[in-house]
C-alpha cells in the first residue's frame, strides 16, 4: 500500500499571484482568493492550534493586501476614474473598518466570547469589500485604463 499524503495546509504558506505577468487588478484578485481560502480553513478546522496559525496568516495577508491597495489602487481609482476621489475615499473607509476589526481579533484571546462573533463580522465585512471591488470598481478601473498601465502597476506592487 502507497504511503498516505498529507495535504498541504494553505494557511501555512499562501499562493502568491505571478507578479511578473499579471496585471494590478489579477494580481489583487488572486490575493482575495488567498484570503478566502483562509477563511475556509478557519470555518471549517475545529483545531484550535491551527485556527489560531491560520488566524495569524490571514491578518498578516490582509495587512499586505491593503497596503498594496493603498499604494497602488486607491491613487490609480483617483487618478483614472471620474468618480475617483469618492470611491477610494469609500474604499478607504471600508478599509479603516475592517483594520479596527483585525486589531480587536488580534488582542483577544479565541476563548473570549466576543473572540467568534468578531472574525465572523471581520470575514463579512472583508467578503462584503471583495465582492464590490471585483464586481464594481475593478470593471471599471480596467475599462478606464490602458492594458499596459495595469500591467505596469501589477509590476510595481510586487517589489518588495
Amino acid at each position: 500500500m502507497a504511503p498516505q499524503q498529507s495535504t498541504p495546509d494553505p494557511s501555512a504558506h499562501p499562493r502568491q499571484p505571478d507578479h511578473n505577468r499579471a496585471d494590478l487588478l489579477e494580481v489583487l484578485v488572486e490575493e482575495h482568493r488567498t484570503v478566502e481560502r483562509l477563511f475556509a480553513v478557519f470555518e471549517t478546522t475545529a483545531d484550535r492550534a491551527r485556527r489560531r496559525n491560520t488566524l495569524a496568516t490571514m491578518l498578516a495577508e490582509l495587512q499586505r493586501h491593503g497596503e498594496t491597495e493603498e499604494r497602488y489602487l486607491y491613487p490609480a481609482t483617483r487618478e483614472y476614474l471620474s468618480a475617483g476621489v469618492d470611491l477610494a475615499g469609500h474604499e478607504l473607509r471600508e478599509l479603516a473598518e475592517v483594520d479596527a476589526l483585525a486589531e480587536r481579533v488580534r488582542r483577544l484571546d479565541d476563548a473570549d466570547p466576543e473572540f467568534e462573533p468578531l472574525v465572523d463580522a471581520l470575514m463579512t465585512g472583508i467578503r462584503h469589500h471583495v465582492q464590490e471591488q471585483e464586481t464594481e470598481l475593478f470593471p471599471r478601473l480596467r475599462a478606464a485604463c490602458v492594458p499596459e498601465t495595469l500591467r505596469q502597476l501589477g509590476a510595481d506592487a510586487s517589489q518588495p
